[in-house]
This record gives C-alpha cells, structure tokens and sequence, in this order.
C-alpha cells in the first residue's frame, strides 16, 4: 500500500513538472495568440474611423485606422424629393447672425406646396411656396416674404437660387441665377431655431422636386461672391476660394449630394455636418450612368460611373431595354416562358388573346364580350351586349351612366386631365388634373388646371382658361345655362360666371373648394381664409361679399372641402376642424355643418391610434349625409408599416372602412367624392397598388363597398413604371 501511494505522488509531480515546463517554452512570445485591427498580439482594439467630424465616424472604435472620410464623392448625384415627407435633418446649425444660404433647384409643380429648400423648424425659410405662384422668397418669424421674387421659380429647370442676410443692418438680399431680384432692410435677427432642414420647414411644408448643392455660410457673400459660385451648373466649388469668392472659411456647411446611395450627407465643409435623410431618392445627372459592359444597364455614353450597375441575380430574371425584369407576370415562382397560364385567367397561353391581361383572352361564344371579362374564362358571365353593337355593358350601375374625373397617363404616355364614362378614359385637352365634374343635358363640364398651370375649365373637350394667375379650380356647377367655378389665384380665394372672375377674401391666405346654387340663384361658396388672428377659419360666402364663419373649436383651424344643397335650399358643408388633443396636440376632426350648425364625425379608434380624420366629398340621399374622406393613423415606432392614409365614407355619424390597396409608407389609400344611386354607394379616390413602396396611389372607385382600379397596365405605354399613378377626385351618377 505504502508502494503505491509513493508512486502516484512520483506520478503527479512528474505531470505537474511536464506542463509548467510546456508553458515555460511558450510563454516568452505568445505565438499562439493572434494579433488585433491594431497589431497587438491578443489585443482587442476595434479599429475605425475616430474622428467624430467624418462621414464614417465610429463612435465604437478604440483605434484610428486611417479610414475617415470627411466627405464622400461617388459622382454626378443629386435628390429627388417626392413632394410626401422627404426631407434631410442637418440639426442645428443655423447662426442667428449674418449668414448666406444657396442651392440648386429643379421644382415640380403641385398643388398647394410650400417647396421649403433650406428653413428651419421653426424662425427662418428659404422657400417658393404655391400660394404665392411659386414666388422665391425668404424671411423670418413672422414675416418670412421680407424678400420676394417678382416672377416664380421655373419648373423643371435647374435654377440657382440664394439669399443673404447682413445681421447689422438688417439687410436680406434675394438672388436667382445669379441676378438680385429683391432686397429689404431692418429685418430682425432670426429667432433660434433647434434644426435646419433641406426640403422642409417645422413638420411638414416640403419641397417638391429634385434639390443638388446646397451650402450654408455663416456670413452674407457679396453680389460678386454669389456670382462667383453660381457660374458652373450644379457646383458651387464652395470650399476653394477663387475668383471674386473668398469665403470659404465661413461654411457652416457644404453638402455637394454626390453619395449616390445610402441615407446620410456627408459635409465636404469638413464641418461634420451630416444630414439624415428621409424618404429620398437618389438621381443622376446626364452624363453618369453604369460604365461596366457586364451589367443590364450599361451605358456605352456615359462618362462617369455613378456605381448604379444592375445585374442579373435571380433565375426568373432577364434584362431587357438595360432594365432587370422579374419574367414572372404572375409571381408564381416559374418563369413566363415554362408558365403555361402566365395571367391565371384559366386560358392556356397558347390559347390566350393576351396572356398577360387576365380580362382579355377569347370570344368562344361569339357575343362581343371577352370571355374573362370577369378576370377569369366564363362565358356565363362575360357581361351582355343590350345594345347589340358588339361591345359589351360597360355600366356601373345598370340604367345609369357613372362620371368619374381626375388624372392620368393617356395612350401617349404624358400625366393628363381626364374623366371615365362608366371606366371608359376620356381625355380633357391641355389639362394637367380635374378636379370636379357635373353632366347636364347631355353635357359634360369638368374644373381643373391646364398644363400652363392656370384655373379652367371644359365643357366636353372644350378648355376654357379662367382669369387669374397661378390659379386652380376646384368646383363646378350650371345653374340656368350659368357656369360656376370655385377655385383660387395668386392674390386669394374666387369664383368665376360664365368665365368672370369674382373675388372672395384676397391679399391673404384664402382658398374656395366648393359651390352650390340654391333654386333661387344666390351663390355658395365654401372654403376657409386665414383671420388676423393666424387662424384658418372654415367659410363660406353669398353672393361673392358676404362672408360668414362655420363653428370651429376655440384656439383650432378649420376647412370647407366640399358642399351640397338639399332639395336646391338647405346648405351642407364638408371639410375638418382641429380639436385638442391630449396625446396629438391638435387633431384634425371630420366634419360637417348644416348652415353653420356643425356635427363631428366619428374616428373608428382611440387617440393613441388616430393623428386626425377629414370629409373630402359629401352628398345627401333621403335626408341622410353621405361624407367620404380619410382617417390618418399613427405609424409604429417597429420598423412594419402602420400608419398613413385609410380611405373611409360616413352615413350620417355612422363610420364605414374602405378596401384599400397594400399597407405601405402612406397608408392604403384616400376617398374623395361619394354618391348614392338605387342605393348604391359609389365612392372614388385613389389606393395603392402592388408598387406601394413608393407611395404613389393609383385612381380607383369603391361600389359598394368593393374597390375597383380605373387605370390598367395595358392603357399605357410600355416602359413607365408608375404606370399606375392617378387620380379620382370628382364623382357624378347621370
């Protein structure tokens, strides 16, 4: 026993000796341990960029590794803002002393835009708002027109723009392309502001349009510096001083827009500036494009590479016209060319008139009426021809014609005023979108405004432009022969008879939306105008003078959106007021009023769920207010789509959820105009379709609660991708 012990301890101590002689050997270099970023041997730095004014600054990093980039130049870029809720945060950097801001601009038109381009959340703005006709101009609190161009801001052209503002004296210097086109004194000191934005002022009022080189100074550049950096088109140079400019140590920030991906600015001021973007696109300029002969999009012209290079990646992917297409119309996972019912309307392709139109495929029956006009082959219930021409019923509702008006692409591939005749297109010449529409006598007569961007209106295909500039027409209505236009122009709210403009309330904000005419002949208008109390009272006027307010919350705003006149005397008038809220501040409130009595509409959920609601169409049918319109719901904070638009109508107070298109960054859709007929409830507006990422609606028309799209792929041209993107705003069952 005693043997045995002994010689385990011998054994032990052997062992022990064996591994302290082993980590001796290997201790003196630590081979075994890898090194670090860094090179330390078993370190564990994290390596990046560590200098917080860079672009790809890594606030993680331990060690610098060389890799900053204060500002990033992928080539030719600039944004396009879509006129939503595009914008770029670049925080609080506007000075509440001297200062010059300057950008490049290319403005899209749109109907009541502010088309901010560099403001703040609050204090100060740089913008060329609608209401003015698009008039460049700037200021601060409480004045922000101290300077105004004289002419509007062009559209779809690049257009320098900028102003300066000396702080001790006071005086703010407007320019375009370069020239001075106005300049005031004694304007204050702007008030502190805690963000700047690019596209934006406080929440909302965006800029519409595509925005490159933007730049701000914490100094006022003389005429000749404006000059100096204006001359190159889309490059200001603005950190290099040259010529007459010699400011380039007084960059606040510098934003040259040439990252082409991604969804930060970087600042080449060298500032740290960065600006977050939200909701943008990235553009090119002409002469950029893909450079590598291996990709679908190629461009043999191009001579910089703007790294937008597409491939082919999947296997139902092909290229075609230097475009990657999914060759896949049904999304069925196999690929057109092995998929022997490419449009599921149950009629092999071989077969198949238009195999990819699931509502054209034959006429087996010989009745004039395709057989999948259902969307499915079934010659049961391909629709009758009463008529016997050879053409199928094409009526809403049998023994009633159904007028619906609004925009959209034609045959020729342009964005254009049109109305349908029971979902038949019908071009409105020289319009850019109609807005209301009325059929008397056989007569059709719509509102709107034409391509040159002035009121008018139709009757049939006849375009009768309306006096007054920068105006837009919004209603229609014939009483005794009489035309009656409501609409707006640059100097305030109108309507027009017969083609004569009457004024309303003019020299301030004030937009009429509605008219009606009682059975004895006075004239209503409803709309809203801005009190000297900077609040948006909802309105309406007899007669073209006398004014009156509708009820509306104390402290809140309000607006006329549409109107009807029972039995040709009692007045209805739809629109929203702004109640207070406790979890959104103020929240928009659908509404109506009889004469001026008004009744609030309801939600559908709670104030936790719901920003706000609004009436954008209204009728009456049996002494019952029929209101159609919109809920707005608050998104969620996960990254899903929630929030946005939701389109809805009401019977009385009673509230009714519409089928919209797919749920994306701005909700499923929008409802403009109802009606009733044969208790029948037609309900237009718009919705999204399969592309709702991008936020463009496509016009549609609700029976009864069942959604139904007016415009098809196969009416337009091949080759525009928003194909899909309309409007329906009026409604009239004949």
């Amino acid at each position: 026993m005693k043997y045995k012990i002994e010689s385990n301890i011998k054994y032990i101590f052997f062992i022990a000796f064996f591994f302290l002689v082993c980590e001796k050997e290997e201790s003196p270099n630590n081979s075994s341990l890898p090194e670090d970023c860094a090179g330390v041997v078993g370190g564990t730095n994290i390596c990046g960029c560590m200098d917080s004014t860079a672009f790809n600054y890594n606030n993680s990093a331990t060690y610098d590794d060389g890799s900053c980039q204060l500002h990033v130049d992928n080539g030719d870029y600039f944004i396009t803002f879509d006129g939503a809720n595009a914008f770029v945060d670049l925080g609080d950097i506007q000075p509440q002393g001297s200062y010059t801001k300057a950008a490049w601009v290319k403005r899209q038109y749109a109907y009541n835009f502010n088309h901010n381009i560099l403001s703040g959340n609050s204090s100060h703005a740089f913008w060329a708002p609608q209401s003015q006709g698009a008039k460049l101009s700037a200021g601060h609190q409480d004045n922000f027109f101290a300077v105004q161009d004289s002419d509007s801001l062009p559209e779809h052209i690049w257009t320098f723009v900028s102003v300066t503002y000396e702080a001790s004296s006071g005086t703010m210097t407007l320019y375009k392309n370069n020239e001075q086109v106005d300049q005031a004194t004694g304007v204050p000191f702007p008030e502190e502001s805690t963000t700047t934005y690019i596209g934006r002022y406080g929440s909302g009022n965006v800029w519409y349009g595509d925005i490159d080189e933007v730049a701000l100074w914490s100094t006022a550049l003389s005429a000749n510096e404006i000059a100096e950096i204006g001359q190159e088109a889309n490059n200001f140079n603005a950190t290099v001083d040259r010529g007459n400019y010699e400011s380039s140590n007084s960059l606040i920030g510098y934003w040259k827009m040439n990252e082409g991906a991604g969804s930060l600015l970087s600042d080449a001021s060298g500032n740290g500036n960065i600006g977050e973007m939200t909701y943008l696109v990235w553009s090119t300029c002409d002469e950029c494009g893909c450079m590598d002969e291996s990709a679908c999009n190629y461009d043999p012209s191009a001579t910089i590479d703007n790294h937008s290079c597409d491939y082919i990646d999947e296997p139902c992917e092909t290229c075609l016209d230097s475009k990657v297409i999914i060759d896949d119309y049904d999304a069925d996972g196999l690929c057109d060319d092995i998929d022997e019912d490419d449009d599921n309307d149950n009629v092999p392709d071989v077969d198949d008139t238009n195999p990819f139109d699931n509502t054209v495929c034959s006429d087996t029956d010989g009745d004039g009426c395709d057989d999948c006009s259902s969307g499915v082959f079934n010659t049961s219930n391909d629709g009758p021809d009463d008529d016997g021409d050879g053409i199928c019923n094409a009526y809403l509702i049998e023994g009633r014609t159904v007028y619906i008006v609004g925009s959209s692409y034609n045959e020729s591939g342009n964005q254009t005023a049109c109305y349908w005749v029971d979902g038949v297109r019908v071009e409105l010449p020289g319009g850019a979108w109609a807005t209301d529409i009325v059929v008397v006598d056989g007569d059709v007569y719509t509102s709107g405004t034409g391509e040159a961007s002035d009121a008018c209106y139709w009757i049939n295909d006849v375009r009768y432009d309306l006096p007054g500039s920068y105006g837009e027409a919004e209603a229609i209505s014939v009483h005794n022969g009489d035309v009656y236009v409501a609409g707006w122009y640059d100097n305030g709210s109108c309507y027009w008879k017969n083609g004569e403009k009457i004024d309303l309330t003019v020299n301030r904000d004030s937009q009429a939306f509605a008219i009606g005419i009682k059975n004895d002949g006075s004239v209503y208008v409803g709309g809203y105008y801005m009190n000297n109390h900077h609040y948006i009272v909802p309105c309406f006027w007899k007669n073209g003078g006398n004014r009156k307010n509708l009820a509306y919350p104390s402290g809140g705003d309000g607006e006329v959106y549409d109107m009807v006149i029972e039995d040709g005397n009692m007045r209805y008038f739809g629109g929203y007021v702004l109640h207070t809220s406790s979890f959104a501040g103020y929240r928009p409130t659908a509404s109506y009023w009889r004469h001026t009595s008004r009744t609030d509409l309801r939600f559908g959920g709670s104030d936790m769920d719901i920003y706000g609601a609004q009436v954008n169409g209204m009728t009456m049918d049996r002494g019952e207010v029929y209101s159609a319109g919109r809920t707005d719901w608050f998104g969620h904070t996960d990254g899903e789509f929630s929030g946005g638009y939701f389109p809805q109508y009401w019977k009385g107070k009673k509230i009714y959820d519409l089928e919209g298109g797919p749920l994306g960054w701005f909700g499923t859709g929008e409802a403009f105009d109802i009606r009733v007929a044969d208790e029948n409830i037609v309900v237009v507006g718009t919705a999204h379709r399969d592309n709702y990422l991008d936020g463009e609606m496509s016009a549609c028309y609700w029976f009864n609660g069942e959604l139904n799209y007016l415009v098809k792929q196969g009416d337009v041209p091949a080759g525009i991708d928003d194909w899909y993107w309309s409007e329906a705003k009026g409604l009239h069952i004949e």
